[in-house]
């Protein structure tokens, strides 16, 4: 391996995304930096992907790494099906219907090798819709950059687009991803490599492009008493297994409670509270919410 140039393992995750899917991996092999290993998981899709990817292997020999599942196992296992097959000494994240811009890879590795201290950097991205391909908005408009050491990622949560992050292999759970979160582990997968040690940082610029389309919406909105359910059980993960910044999780299980009210209907959130085996500062916080049928909110 080139000193200069250090192996970088490209996660790509995906199901069923054929349509988006070459797209994808054309911007990873389109990237001006040449020490790459394309490692794409695929979770059982059955829209010919895999007889795609197959043809990337016989072009590109030596390049891709491929997992192919013939059942689907969720996201949380899919993801951890990549994150096993690679093995350089950074990790790429990236859905299978997201872009890289060329310079991606080799500007996250430049800092990130001159910045030994950084765990996971991260970067901005442009967030467009599929059917013009216009650009709707910077995500950095609807999530605000933050840097710092574990407290900052427990306390705020996911602020990092998934596809604009690196992680540094050494740092990376040994576990990979918390199987116990079948839908919204990688906020716990992003806690549990800086809890080793090092920093989040940002690279204010857009590196890559997120697509919005319509099975991502619905997929999302399908979904969204899962994640929020995981979030809060990712607030009970790290108060199991990092107390000291329980402070930091409490904060953070209380902002996924009210979220989880706005988006739920009373009832629904009754569920999700009793599904989630808190601590109890969490739990009462959630009682109340529920025995006052909503009307005291703490």
């Amino acid at each position: 391996m080139n000193r200069q140039q250090p192996l970088v393992s490209i996660a790509i995750i995906t199901y069923n995304q054929k349509e988006f899917l070459r797209e994808c991996i054309e911007s990873c092999l389109a990237q001006d930096y040449p020490n790459i290993e394309i490692v794409v998981a695929d979770d059982g899709s059955t829209d010919g992907t895999h007889e795609m990817l197959n043809g990337y292997v016989e072009k590109y020999p030596g390049k891709f790494v491929l997992r192919l599942s013939e059942e689907n196992q969720g996201i949380t296992k899919n993801s951890n099906t990549a994150h096993f097959a690679c093995s350089g000494k950074f990790f790429a994240w990236i859905g299978g219907d997201d872009l890289m811009l060329p310079s991606k890879i080799a500007k996250q590795v430049d800092y990130m090798e001159n910045n030994p201290d950084c765990t996971i950097c991260y970067h901005d991205l442009d967030v467009f819709d599929n059917e013009t391909g216009n650009s709707l908005y910077k995500f950095s408009n609807k999530n605000k950059p933050r840097e710092g050491r574990v407290a900052v990622a427990v306390k705020y949560g996911v602020f990092n687009g998934a596809c604009s992050t690196m992680v540094r292999a050494n740092k990376a759970p040994v576990k990979g991803y918390n199987e116990l979160l079948p839908v919204a582990s990688d906020w716990c997968y992003w806690v549990d490599s800086l809890s080793s040690g090092g920093e989040i940082r940002y690279i204010p610029e857009i590196l890559a492009r997120y697509r919005r389309h319509q099975k991502n919406v619905t997929v999302l909105k399908k979904d969204i008493g899962q994640n929020s359910l995981d979030h809060l059980n990712t607030c009970n993960h790290i108060i199991a297994n990092y107390p000291e910044y329980a402070r930091e999780a409490l904060y953070c299980y209380a902002i996924n409670i009210r979220s989880l009210r706005k988006k739920l209907p009373y009832l629904s959130t009754l569920i999700y509270v009793i599904k989630s085996t808190g601590d109890i500062k969490s739990i009462v916080a959630g009682f109340v919410y529920i025995f006052t049928f909503s009307r005291i909110k703490i």
